[in-house]
C-alpha cells in the first residue's frame, strides 16, 4: 500500500510526469557515460594491441595473462557497448522524414557492433590456449600458431560483414539525421564523407589509426546529440 492511499491523498499527475521525465533523463545521462567509457576501454584496447597482420606466438607470450582478459573484459565489451548505445541515441534522434531512415540505421550499426565485438573476441581465444605453456609446449604450440593463422579466413565474413553493416547503417542514419536535421548539417555531412572516405583509402596503419580516431569523435559527438534531444523531450 502506497503512502496516498493510507493517506486518501491523490498523487497529483503533474507530480507522476515531473518523476518519470526525471528518471527519464537520468537514464539518457547515464547512457551517455556508459558510451563515453565504453569508447574509452576500446580505445585504450586498440592502444594495447599490437597490430592485427596475423597473430604472432611472441607478441602474445609477451602480453602473458592479459591477453585474454583485455580481448574478453576491455576490447570485446567496449565495442559491443559503444555500438549498442550509439544505436539507441540515434533512435532518439529520429525525426521527422529522416524517422525511418534512423531507425533502419540504429538496428544494422546495432547488430553490426554487437557481431563484429564477438567476432573478434572468439577468433582470438584458441591464440590464448596455444601460447599457454600450461596448455601446450612451445613447439606445438607454435605450429598451433601457423595453423590458425593460415585458417582466419574463417572469421573474416563475420568480421567485415559486421563491419559492412556499421558503415552502411550509420551512413542510412547520417542521411536520415540530414534529411531531419536532427543534428547541424555540418554533423551529418561531415559524418557521411568520413564514411565514404574511409571506405575508399587503402588500407595502412595511419589510415586506420586516422580512421579510427574520427570514429570515435564521431559517435561521441552523436551521443552528446543525442542526449541532448532526450533532455529536451518533456
Amino acid at each position: 500500500m502506497t503512502a496516498s492511499e493510507l493517506t486518501g491523498a491523490a498523487v497529483p499527475p503533474s507530480a507522476s510526469a515531473d518523476t518519470r521525465s526525471a528518471s527519464r533523463r537520468a537514464a539518457a545521462v547515464g547512457l551517455f557515460v556508459l558510451l563515453l567509457v565504453s569508447l574509452a576501454a576500446r580505445t585504450s584496447f586498440a592502444v594495447w594491441e599490437f597490430p592485427f597482420s596475423g597473430v604472432r606466438y611472441d607478441d602474445v607470450r609477451t602480453a602473458g595473462g592479459a591477453y585474454w582478459p583485455m580481448h574478453l573484459y576491455l576490447g570485446g565489451p567496449g565495442y559491443a557497448v559503444s555500438w549498442a548505445a550509439t544505436a539507441i541515441f540515434v533512435v532518439l534522434l529520429a525525426d521527422g522524414r529522416g524517422r525511418v531512415l534512423n531507425l533502419v540505421g540504429a538496428l544494422l550499426s546495432g547488430v553490426g557492433g554487437m557481431l563484429f565485438a564477438l567476432a573478434i573476441t572468439a577468433e582470438v581465444l584458441p591464440f590464448a590456449y596455444a601460447a599457454d605453456p600450461a596448455v601446450l609446449p612451445e613447439p606445438e604450440g607454435r605450429l598451433l600458431f601457423d595453423t590458425l593463422n593460415a585458417h582466419l579466413g574463417l572469421t573474416v565474413p563475420a568480421v567485415v560483414g559486421a563491419q559492412i553493416a556499421i558503415s552502411v547503417g550509420m551512413l542510412v542514419a547520417l542521411v536520415g539525421m540530414l534529411v531531419s536535421k536532427a543534428v547541424p548539417r555540418w554533423l551529418s555531412v561531415a559524418g557521411i564523407v568520413y564514411i565514404v572516405v574511409s571506405a575508399a583509402l587503402p588500407a595502412g596503419p595511419y589510415v586506420a589509426a586516422s580512421a579510427y580516431v574520427l570514429q570515435v569523435v564521431l559517435l561521441a559527438v552523436i551521443g552528446w546529440y543525442g542526449l541532448r534531444a532526450a533532455l529536451d523531450r518533456r
